[in-house]
């Protein structure tokens, strides 16, 4: 028999070979490097996430905070006062329109007959008087020498819309544009941050809100709003109250007539209705113009063009669409063109077409990359025909910023003929 070798041999054979696993020691400068490690490379990671979020947080905070704060749309409709109510309730037989209800201010005919002119302009102003304000405009970065804000001016506005959430004032000025917080005093004296809504670089007017949040009880109660006019129907020799700062000092009170209402403020895709006064104003001058109502009818603003010395003031019915967008943080649309009405009268004796005749257009705006020339007649913009200053505007301000529309205007030709000329605008925010 041949004897196999390819079997394996077995341990039984050997009994001398027996295998033992052993675990390995630890090391313990090992573990120890390992820890040390991992202690150093966190140290790093939280030092670095730590500097990022110290260099970031300033910037993205006011934009978080924004999205963060829902708030109810702000909506300017007159107001019911309580003296129009009463009037209602006694009188079953009396309509009035919302928009004609006058302010508990009115002056009745007895108080007219018996009452001093002073004493009737010091009753007409007395609510609107409360509804001043003060705001400070102060930098981000505070004074190394005292640790204070960098106060970038201060200028005297007017609550102009209080709901149930928050007061709405409005200010002009040219002295804010690089002011990062804004402080407001109110009449009695209370102090808050104000949140701004929204600024014109055009006109030069600001929106902020004070949330009752911020506020006393009492401060809620005491300040009220002082209501815009409705409409802007002032006429010659009617009676008038500038209250703020209309000489340069603040809470002064004057009264006068209106000497003319023909002039205009003409900024960049808007012109506004001034008022003229008799009253003597200030350069440094600021405040509102209010009727015999108490109603706010102007907002008074100096123009850089202006050498008169006495009281102008925008109408403020005018300004009612722009302060509730701004209100609600609506952009502003912008094209660039500063234009004229053509009125019905003008087309027919001058033989022009209607519209808004441009008289300038603003460099480096949308309309001056469309190629909108002086002396162009703008008569339709995204399809829709415009005759006025006014229906311009407000077909700009329902667009949406970053689209492109179609503007047509009308363009003299060589022969002296109008022809119309369509041009691709771009729409932008100022």
């Amino acid at each position: 028999m041949v004897k196999r070798n390819d079997k394996e041999p077995s341990s039984e054979n050997y009994p001398f070979i027996k295998e033992t696993i052993k675990e390995r020691p630890a090391d313990r400068k090992m573990l120890l490097h390992k820890f040390l490690t991992a202690a150093v490379c966190g140290v790093i990671f939280g030092g670095c996430a730590a500097g990022t979020v110290a260099l970031i947080l300033p910037e993205v905070a006011p934009s978080l905070r924004k999205h963060s704060e829902q708030y109810t749309d702000v909506t300017l409709v007159p107001s019911v006062t309580a003296a129009s109510r009463v009037d209602e309730a006694e009188d079953e037989n009396t309509s009035t329109a919302l928009a004609n209800t006058k302010p508990s201010t009115e002056i009745d005919a007895e108080d007219e007959k018996s009452g001093t002119w002073a004493e009737q302009v010091r009753k007409v102003s007395e609510t609107p008087r409360r509804a001043l304000v003060r705001i400070a405009a102060l930098g981000t970065d505070s004074d190394l020498l005292d640790d204070s804000f960098l106060k970038y001016g201060e200028e005297e506005g007017f609550v102009f819309l209080k709901n149930t959430e928050a007061f709405y004032i409005m200010t002009y000025s040219d002295r804010m544009n690089d002011a990062g917080n804004f402080q407001v005093t109110f009449s009695n004296g209370d102090m808050a941050d104000a949140q701004l809504c929204k600024k014109d670089v055009r006109t030069g007017f600001y929106v902020f809100r004070v949330p009752f949040t911020e506020l006393n009880d009492s401060t809620k109660d005491e300040i009220s709003e002082a209501v815009l006019a409705t409409e802007d129907n002032m006429e010659q020799m009617d009676d008038v109250i500038a209250i703020g700062s209309p000489t340069g000092d603040y809470d002064s009170l004057v009264s006068g007539m209106v000497t003319s209402v023909t002039g205009s403020m003409k900024i960049a895709d808007e012109e506004y209705g001034m008022l003229t006064t008799n009253m003597v104003g200030s350069e440094d001058g600021g405040g509102i113009l209010l009727n015999m109502s108490g109603e706010v009818v102007g907002i008074i603003c100096s123009q850089e063009n202006e050498n008169s010395s006495v009281i102008r003031a925008v109408e403020a019915a005018q300004l009612r669409p722009l302060l509730e967008g701004m209100a609600n943080g609506e952009d502003i649309c912008y094209i660039g063109i500063q234009g004229t009405t053509i009125s019905k009268y003008q087309s027919e004796n001058l033989d022009i077409p209607r519209g808004v005749y441009v008289d300038a257009v603003e460099e480096d705006s949308p309309a001056m990359t469309a190629g909108v020339q002086n002396a162009d007649i703008v008569h339709a913009l995204n399809g829709e025909e415009i005759s006025s200053m006014k229906e311009y505007s407000a077909i700009l301000q329902s667009l949406v910023k970053g689209s492109r529309v179609k503007l047509e205007v009308y363009r003299k030709n060589p022969y002296g003929t109008y022809v119309n000329v369509e041009l691709n605008v771009l729409i932008k925010e100022k």
